[in-house]
C-alpha cells in the first residue's frame, strides 16, 4: 500500500483576475475550490494512475470535511487524524501575475501528533509513505524524524519532498526518493546554481545523499533525475514555475507508480515527464487521458 501523509492540508480558493489590481473590487473570471497539499496530490495523481492509495495527516473543521469528501468523491481512501481546530484556508488569485495568501493553519495538540504516529506504525514491508517537511507551525521537525524512524522499523520505503530549512537534517536518510529544489541544493553546498552545468558539477555529491532516486526541478526549464548509473532529464515549459507544486507533485505520483510497477526507473521517469506536461494542461491535476495524450510528446534526454 501507498500512504501519503499531509500535515498541513487546505482547502484552496484559486480566482483567475485578467487586470486584477489592488485597493480595487476586482471581479473574477473564473473561480475553483480544491484540496491541497502535497500528500493529497499524490494520491490523487496515483488514483488516475491506477495506484490505491491511503491520503492521511490531520484535518478539522467543514475546511476539513471539504477536502475528505472530495477524496472520496474520487475514490481515494483517507484516514485522517480529526483536530479540533480547523483545516487551513489558501488564496490564489492567479492572471497576469500570482497573489497567495497562505493561512498560518491549525494547532496540532500533543494528542493528536500521538494518534498520527500510532496510525502510521501499521507500515510494513512493501509498503511505500510519502513526506513533507510542510507541517503545522506548532510542530517542530522531530515529527519527521519519528516517521522516518517508523518506516526504516518496519522495513517501508519512504519518499521524501525536503525543502531548504531540513534539507542537511534529512537528506542522507536513506529514502526511495527525494525531491529536492534547486534553492535546497543552493543552501547545502553553499553555492549558485543556475544552469545545467552549474547542477552538474555537483552530482557525485547529490548521489553521495544516501536515496535512491533525487529529482531536481527547474534548471534551465528541465527536471532531472539523478541515480547511481546515470543521469536523465526532460525538457518542461517555463509556465510549470508558475504550477511548480502540481508539476513536481504529478512528477513524484508517476515516478513511483511506474516504479512499483516495473522497477524500471527509465520507464518511470517516462511517466513522471508525461504527468508533468499533462499537469500543464489543466487548471487541477492531469486526468488520465491527459496523461495518456501527453505520452507522445515525452523527451527523456540521458546525460551520462
Amino acid at each position: 500500500m501507498i500512504y501519503t501523509v499531509t500535515m498541513n492540508p487546505a482547502l484552496e480558493f484559486v480566482s483567475e483576475v485578467s487586470d486584477f489590481e489592488f485597493d480595487k473590487n476586482n471581479i473574477s473570471d473564473f473561480d475553483l475550490m480544491l484540496p491541497a497539499g502535497k500528500g493529497i496530490n499524490v494520491s490523487r495523481v496515483l488514483k488516475q494512475l491506477g495506484l490505491p492509495t491511503v491520503a492521511t495527516g490531520f484535518a478539522g473543521g467543514f475546511t476539513g470535511e471539504f477536502v475528505e469528501d472530495w477524496l472520496r468523491r474520487e475514490d481515494i481512501k483517507s484516514e485522517f487524524i480529526r483536530i479540533d481546530d480547523n483545516t487551513r484556508i489558501n488564496i490564489k488569485i492567479t492572471g497576469s501575475s500570482k497573489t497567495v495568501i497562505e493561512s498560518k493553519g491549525p494547532s496540532i495538540s500533543h494528542q493528536e501528533l500521538q494518534e498520527l504516529l500510532y496510525y502510521l506504525s501499521r507500515v510494513k514491508e512493501g509498503d511505500t509513505v510519502f513526506l513533507s517537511t510542510a507541517f503545522p507551525k506548532n510542530i517542530t521537525e522531530t515529527v519527521i524524524e519519528r516517521m522516518i524512524a517508523i518506516c526504516k522499523a518496519n522495513k517501508a520505503q519512504f519518499v521524501l519532498d525536503i525543502d531548504e530549512y531540513y534539507l542537511e537534517k534529512f537528506a542522507d536518510e536513506g529514502s526511495f526518493l527525494e525531491n529536492i529544489s534547486v534553492k535546497c541544493l543552493e543552501h547545502l553546498f553553499k553555492t549558485k546554481i543556475d544552469s545545467e552545468s552549474d547542477l552538474l558539477k555537483w552530482k557525485n555529491e547529490i548521489l553521495h545523499l544516501n536515496s535512491k532516486f533525487v529529482v531536481v526541478p527547474f534548471v534551465e526549464n528541465k527536471v532531472y533525475l539523478f541515480q547511481k548509473d546515470s543521469t536523465y532529464a526532460f525538457e518542461i515549459d517555463e509556465i510549470a514555475n508558475q504550477k511548480r507544486d502540481f508539476v513536481i507533485d504529478s512528477i513524484i505520483a508517476g515516478f513511483i507508480a511506474t516504479f512499483i510497477r516495473t522497477s524500471d526507473y527509465e520507464k518511470s521517469f517516462e511517466m513522471a515527464n508525461a504527468c508533468a506536461l499533462a499537469s500543464l494542461k489543466t487548471k487541477d491535476l492531469p486526468k488520465k487521458f491527459q496523461i495518456d495524450d501527453c505520452f507522445k510528446d515525452i523527451n527523456i534526454i540521458k546525460i551520462d
